[in-house]
């Protein structure tokens, strides 16, 4: 009975965990944008190169030296904006900072603040963003 029950939950655990990575790799992102980080600044702007589309998430890729951000602006085409602290330092290679907007809208810009460090070579930041499935047409890229 006891070796039932378990053969049971150990199958139950394997299929959630399946599940829950067949959704993850489903999840295609579409390249907006990219900024290079001058270390003279303590800002930048990513102006949004997909604007036909309207965007549920955010997500922010670093490319070369990690950097640590205050906070960013999302401008919307609709003329309104959405601050989000940051207040991590984000590194390269890193694919998990997701950014949940309010709703589902048009993005025109992304303002990054960050602090001023010492890099080695400026890094850049690379924006993504995903739709609902039932967006209006398939998805640019999964990787860009």
């Amino acid at each position: 009975m006891f070796r039932h029950r378990f053969r049971r939950a150990v199958a139950g655990l394997l299929a959630f965990a399946f599940a829950t990575s067949v959704f993850a790799r489903g999840q295609f992102w579409d390249f907006l944008g990219y900024t290079q980080i001058d270390s003279s600044q303590n800002h930048s702007r990513i102006q949004i190169t997909r604007r036909d589309v309207h965007f549920r998430a955010i997500q922010l890729r670093v490319s070369g030296d990690p950097i640590f951000f205050d906070r960013l602006v999302v401008h919307f085409d609709d003329g309104t904006s959405q601050e989000l602290m940051v207040s991590d330092r984000i590194s390269p290679g890193c694919r998990d900072y997701v950014i949940d907007l309010l709703r589902e809208r048009t993005l025109e810009t992304v303002e990054l603040w960050y602090y001023k460090e010492a890099w080695a070579h400026n890094p850049r930041v690379s924006l993504y963003g995903v739709r609902l499935p039932e967006g209006d047409g398939p998805n640019i890229a999964q990787e860009h």
